[in-house]
């Protein structure tokens, strides 16, 4: 079984010291962070000190082995007995003369006098020299054993040297050593060719995991021959294409006129939710010429539900506010004759349980047909899987990304294709309603993770196509400045 114990020291090595002192040099450093010291005083500054955790593995016999061992205990101390007092006795009275020297028998009564034992079972002076050497390496010596105990800083100052370069460097290779579990099972890189280590390099700078990146670049590896290598249009082609490939897009939702379509936008508060509906509803309104109507049930901010009544109003929409699922129920029913009904929620917190419920319950109540999740592009991974995790159940087909534009890279992208199954259906690159917002592309979001294209650069549209934006976008501006 594994001991665990922790420690805490004002420094690494102290801390260090005090486990081997405490667990012995077979303890295993398991964990290493820095906490702060409590306070005596509230406006004190708090001391940083350094915490370890250690473990050793300790093995505990069985009950049958426990007894077993007891009894070869037993009998070897009855075996060894007499031979101890053999061995403890004799040197008392060894009595070493010269050969000029008589020899004087010592008087023995007949109760005193031993048996007979072999001469070859006396121990010789050189192996009692052994022995008393053997004895005083394995008893501590005085004088150091006074020197630890007089204080407990001299304690620690006579350690080897060994152990105080191991303590001196771990400060170091913490954060190095913190992913050698992650990193264990991946390829080296010392026998990668340069035209593919020059490729890792690139993924890296675009901020791709260290474990997708790898995996990529050995892919190609085992893909490409010697002569492909040599060519880089060759190899940039076959990246990009493996990029795609980690990469899970679904493309536009596709309302169709007649059949009523019913989607919701859902997510944490401040991804974008309300502007990337307003966007929609412009582009399938005024583009795609479908009959759409909004729903709102962002009744907690106030500030958006002007937004979107404001964007209903400038494209001429139906809207309604609801804040249950009996109302929102009846403003469905109110906007059946429509080709797409698109549904602005309230952002929810992903450590707030009670409000996702509430927001489970009105989508899986009211004849919603699509759900789809509002992520932000500059969010953590960390921050990613969490919201994923929380939202979950409530029936995401898929997930939108805004804020591509505020990214510094997009290799994040494609951890987040591997945190979930969902596709990415729509990414926004922009604040300008209606036109920052795209149908996500495997293709297109390749080449924006490896730079080879830039974040604007769109297709030229038609001069009808660039006359209808124009137009639209001096309708929005005029009428958002009026507000």
């Amino acid at each position: 079984m594994s001991r665990v114990r922790t420690f805490r020291a004002e420094t690494m090595q102290q801390a260090l010291e005090i486990v081997r002192d405490e667990m012995g040099s077979d303890a295993i450093i398991l964990h290493t962070k820095q906490v702060p010291q409590k306070r005596l005083l509230p406006w004190g500054k708090a001391k940083e000190l350094v915490e370890i955790t250690a473990g050793l593995e300790v093995d505990i016999p069985s009950a049958a082995e426990r007894i077993a061992n007891r009894k070869k205990i037993k009998n070897k101390r009855q075996q060894s007995r007499p031979q101890v007092q053999q061995q403890a006795a004799p040197p008392t009275r060894l009595n070493f003369t010269t050969p000029d020297e008589p020899v004087v028998p010592q008087p023995v009564s007949p109760r005193q006098k031993p048996a007979p034992r072999p001469a070859p079972k006396r121990p010789a002076p050189k192996a009692i020299q052994r022995r008393s050497e053997t004895l005083r390496v394995k008893q501590p010596n005085k004088e150091q054993h006074n020197t630890r105990t007089s204080s407990p800083n001299n304690r620690r100052v006579s350690q080897p040297d060994v152990f105080t370069e191991f303590a001196r460097r771990l400060d170091g290779i913490e954060k190095m050593l913190s992913n050698l579990g992650r990193f264990s099972q991946l390829p080296l890189m010392d026998d990668l060719p340069g035209e593919l280590f020059s490729l890792y390099t690139e993924l890296k700078s675009a901020q791709v995991s260290e474990e997708i990146a790898r995996e990529i670049i050995f892919r190609m590896k085992d893909h490409c021959s010697p002569q492909q290598l040599e060519d880089p249009a060759a190899t940039n082609a076959l990246l990009t294409a493996m990029i795609e490939s980690e990469l899970n897009c679904s493309g536009a939702m596709i309302p169709v006129a007649g059949e009523r379509k019913v989607v919701a936008l859902v997510g944490p508060t401040g991804v974008g939710k309300t502007t990337t509906i307003a966007k929609l509803a412009a582009n399938f309104q005024l583009r795609e010429g479908l009959r759409v109507g909004l729903v709102t049930v962002d009744t907690y901010r106030i500030a958006a539900v002007d937004q979107l009544k404001t964007y209903a109003e400038i494209i001429d929409l139906p809207m309604k506010v609801v804040t249950n699922p009996i109302e929102m129920r009846r403003a469905l029913d109110e906007l059946a004759g429509l080709d797409l009904i698109l549904v602005d929620t309230a952002g929810r917190s992903p450590h707030d349980e009670m409000r996702i419920q509430e927001l489970e319950h009105l989508i899986a109540g009211t004849g919603i047909d699509e759900t789809h999740l509002v992520l932000s592009g500059t969010s953590s991974k960390e921050n990613w899987e969490a919201t994923l995790n929380k939202f979950s159940t409530a029936g995401i087909k898929s997930i939108v990304l805004t804020k591509l534009d505020e990214m510094q890279e997009m290799g994040s992208l494609l951890s987040l294709s591997r945190q979930t199954n969902l596709p990415i259906s729509y990414i926004t690159t922009g604040q300008d309603v209606p036109n920052d917002i795209e149908p996500a592309e495997a293709t297109r979001l390749a080449q924006l993770v490896l730079r080879q294209q830039l974040l604007t650069k769109k297709e030229e549209p038609s001069i009808k196509q660039q006359t209808t934006n124009r137009q639209n976008q001096r309708f929005f501006s005029s009428h958002l400045t009026s507000q």
